[in-house]
């Protein structure tokens, strides 16, 4: 098949310079033809025979093989030019369209597919292969299941700036696991927070750094209940407010906090009398929660928490607009 494509490719190319030389031997022929003709006549109007006007027409001219050659060598020259240029810019077309269809197929054959997928952190599946493992125990060691785990990855493919959320819940043996979100072998920095009920939240913070990590372990200490109140400056009742829990500074003064990115799993809802219950502190500590009234933006409210279980009252005056991450 290729060979009859070749020879047919052949043909094509040297074909137009051998139709165009006998074409222009024919029309030369024609010319030399007409110009006998026409001497041969003024010959026998100045009263010689046909015989003798034709002999002494072609004395005149000269040999008409001779300059039929001599012309067609001409023309051919110029025409055998071009016919060429033609058929080295054709190869060079064909080749360049061989090239390129090798190109991709070449290239879709080498180039592996996980290289073109980026995960979430910027860098490509495979590099973003480290996971995030560990244990929610209580004061006495013991596991808490169903505790939220809130972690936040931060990274810098190609010196960018990326930050990504991804939660997870403990399981009955308190153990949770966040399979690939960090690339080990790039730096990264990570914060990461533990919350279950009726207990104080926790949270850690893995400043730049690289390398796989060890398992977490957070120990949460009991905590008493905490009930916030939404009302009007009127004293009617809230209903639809969105609160959580977003900071807390121990009395030896560690802070732990949760970011805002990754906050919408413990996001609560006050009820139709206003309430929401965030029991995640300790009385007579500094907190701060994310607060969101209907129909406006989230801020952020201050608190002392109280020594007993008396409610705090929280209405939409004298707010701070939300900042932090």
């Amino acid at each position: 098949m290729i060979r009859i494509w070749f020879n047919t490719l052949l043909s094509y190319l040297q074909a137009p310079l051998q139709t165009h030389a006998d074409r222009e031997r024919q029309e030369i022929r024609e010319e030399i033809a007409f110009h006998l003709s026409t001497s041969a006549e003024a010959h026998q109007q100045g009263g010689k025979d046909p015989r003798q006007s034709q002999m002494l027409a072609l004395e005149e001219f000269g040999d008409t093989n001779h300059i039929e050659q001599e012309c067609c060598d001409v023309s051919l020259s110029q025409h055998f030019f071009w016919h060429r240029l033609h058929q080295f810019l054709t190869l060079i077309l064909i080749a360049a369209v061989g090239y390129f269809c090798w190109f991709l197929i070449s290239d879709q054959g080498t180039q592996p597919v996980e290289s073109a997928t980026l995960a979430p952190s910027g860098y490509t599946i495979a590099e973003t292969n480290g996971s995030l493992t560990g244990k929610v125990v209580d004061a006495a060691g013991k596991p808490i299941p169903g505790a939220h785990v809130l972690a936040v990855v931060k990274t810098w493919p190609g010196e960018a700036f990326r930050q990504n959320s991804f939660a997870a819940l403990t399981d009955e043996e308190g153990t949770f696991q966040i399979d690939s979100v960090y690339p080990p072998g790039e730096k990264y920095a990570i914060q990461i927070a533990a919350i279950a009920e009726n207990h104080l939240f926790q949270s850690q913070y893995i400043s730049l750094r690289q390398g796989s990590l060890e398992p977490f372990r957070f120990e949460l200490q009991q905590s008493t209940p905490l009930r916030l109140r939404f009302e009007t400056e009127a004293g009617a009742p809230l209903e639809g407010v969105s609160a959580f829990p977003f900071e807390r500074t121990e009395n030896n003064g560690q802070e732990h906090c949760i970011y805002f990115c990754s906050a919408n799993p413990i996001i609560r809802t006050s009820n139709g009398e206003g309430i929401v219950s965030l029991s995640h502190f300790q009385p007579g500590e500094q907190a701060s929660v994310y607060v969101r009234f209907p129909g406006q933006e989230w801020e952020t409210r201050q608190l002392v928490i109280p020594r007993s279980s008396e409610l705090l009252i929280i209405t939409p005056t004298d707010s701070n607009q939300a900042e932090g991450g």
